[in-house]
């Protein structure tokens, strides 16, 4: 019984190998290339403020040995600057302007990333096609063979008459 499997699994597997060659599909090959570039750049810049004055006019007069404000002529004040503050204590002028320190500095980095990504694919495309015709001559030739293989089979088993066979 094993001998018969072995030789059943055979014949099949060689048909299968007479019956399964075929042409090759088209070849594709696909390129990738990648490319990642990284700009990092340094700023930094200085802020510049412009000048600012703020002005006091006032006219003095002197009474019983002291000096007093008579009146004001004109108290202007600048665009960051308010009008000062004038003080006269025992014949003594204090004028107080203030601005805060002023001085702006900025820095900071900036990254650019640019991601350029090519793709290539190229497909390999045949020349040679068979026709029609020719992939019918291609089948009837495959028939052929199986029809073929039979009757060796058929004549073989007369021949010899194996036990298996009847």
């Amino acid at each position: 019984m094993t001998k018969k499997l072995k030789c059943l699994v055979f014949s099949l597997f060689i048909i299968l190998i007479m019956i399964s060659c075929r042409s090759p599909k088209p070849v594709q090959n696909e390129n990738k290339t990648q490319t990642i570039t990284i700009t990092e750049t340094l700023h930094d810049t200085v802020f510049k403020i412009a000048k600012d004055s703020s002005s006091y006019n006032a006219l003095l007069e002197c009474l019983n040995g002291k000096v007093v404000l008579k009146n004001v002529i004109q108290a202007e004040p600048g665009r960051t600057l308010k009008s000062p503050k004038v003080r006269l204590d025992n014949n003594k002028l204090q004028v107080d302007c203030n601005l805060k320190e002023q001085e702006l500095y900025a820095h900071w980095k900036s990254k650019q990333v640019k991601d350029v990504q090519e793709k290539t694919i190229t497909i390999t495309k045949f020349s040679n096609h068979l026709t029609f015709w020719q992939k019918a001559q291609i089948w009837l030739g495959r028939l052929l063979l199986l029809v073929l293989l039979f009757l060796i089979g058929r004549c073989i088993s007369k021949i010899y008459k194996p036990e298996w066979f009847k």
